[in-house]
């Protein structure tokens, strides 16, 4: 018994040390203002979950460039938030989707977007986003 104990930590302490297991990959996305003053960020999601997910959305936040630390905590000011479905409703194992979501932020200069997925499912669901 304190045999399968142990060897049930050390397999949980060799997953934990694996680090996170992306379930989305961003292939490619872009975040610029359009001619009405409008952020658009755009791209491609790929599931790498192992199975299919289901209403995932996308999440786009407009913040400074510049980080400021509160209290020894990094804090950055948001300018707009909006989140957006993805393209495929039911986003099966190795698919993609096509995904856009539009914000109007309150300040356009010297800002950086921060995107994230969620599904009902999971609160966030963990994305290797390139360049973020």
């Amino acid at each position: 018994m304190r045999s399968a104990l142990l060897i049930g930590w050390l397999l949980l302490g060799l997953v934990q040390a694996q680090g996170t297991v992306y379930k989305l990959r961003v292939s490619e996305w872009s975040c610029a203002l359009n001619a009405s003053g409008v952020m658009v960020a755009k791209g491609t999601v790929v599931n790498q979950s192992g199975q299919t997910l289901n209403n995932v959305r996308i999440n786009l936040r407009v913040t400074d460039k510049a980080v400021t630390t509160v209290n020894g905590v990094p804090n950055r000011r948001v300018y707009g938030t909006n989140s957006a479905p993805i393209a495929m409703p039911r986003l099966a194992h190795g698919a993609s989707s096509r995904f856009e979501v539009r914000v109007k932020p309150t300040q356009t200069q010297n800002v950086q977007c921060q995107i994230w997925f969620r599904s009902p499912d999971m609160v966030q669901i963990p994305t290797r986003v390139p360049g973020q």
